[in-house]
């Protein structure tokens, strides 16, 4: 996946988002499992796995407010310097029924990816592979929600 030059556009950091979650990925498959225990057996790699995932669901959402608030990148940096303020935007959104569902999965990855896997050493495989798939389902979300911002500001 090609290196992101730029951060000015929402599809900008959704690629980014995209290339974490792959990174992570490759990260945490170099984490031997004890299949017995349903364990990763090396938590540097869970760790590290963890946070970059972590990043990528904060990224996909970096790239919904640009979409859905209009706003520039430097905005972004200024709206989103503390985690509740992410919460805050997504309750202001204009998204319908993907609000809700959003802020499910973004606490759930915020628990399990941030608190548990980064911070707490978390090594449960399932939970650990579960965090990771409600990334992506944020950044298929948010995936939507750009191209459908996209296709509106073309038909204008």
């Amino acid at each position: 996946m090609p290196a992101v030059k730029s951060l000015e556009t929402p599809q900008d950091r959704l690629r980014l988002a995209r290339r974490y979650l792959k990174n992570a990925r490759e990260m945490l498959r170099m984490s031997p499992v004890d299949e017995e225990a349903g364990v990763y057996d090396d938590l540097k790699y869970v760790a590290e796995a963890s946070g970059t995932a972590y990043f990528a669901a904060l990224e996909a959402l970096k790239a919904l407010f640009m979409a859905k608030k209009g706003w520039s990148a430097e905005e972004v940096r200024e709206q989103t310097r503390e985690i509740g303020r992410y919460r805050k935007i997504i309750k202001e959104l204009p998204i319908g029924r993907d609000k809700s569902l959003l802020l499910k999965l973004f606490s759930a990855v915020y628990t399990i990816l941030h608190l548990g896997g980064y911070y707490r050493e978390m090594q449960d495989k399932k939970a650990i592979d579960d965090g990771f798939e409600k990334v992506k389902k944020i950044i298929r979300i948010v995936e939507k929600h750009v191209s459908r911002q996209k296709m509106v500001k073309c038909l204008k």
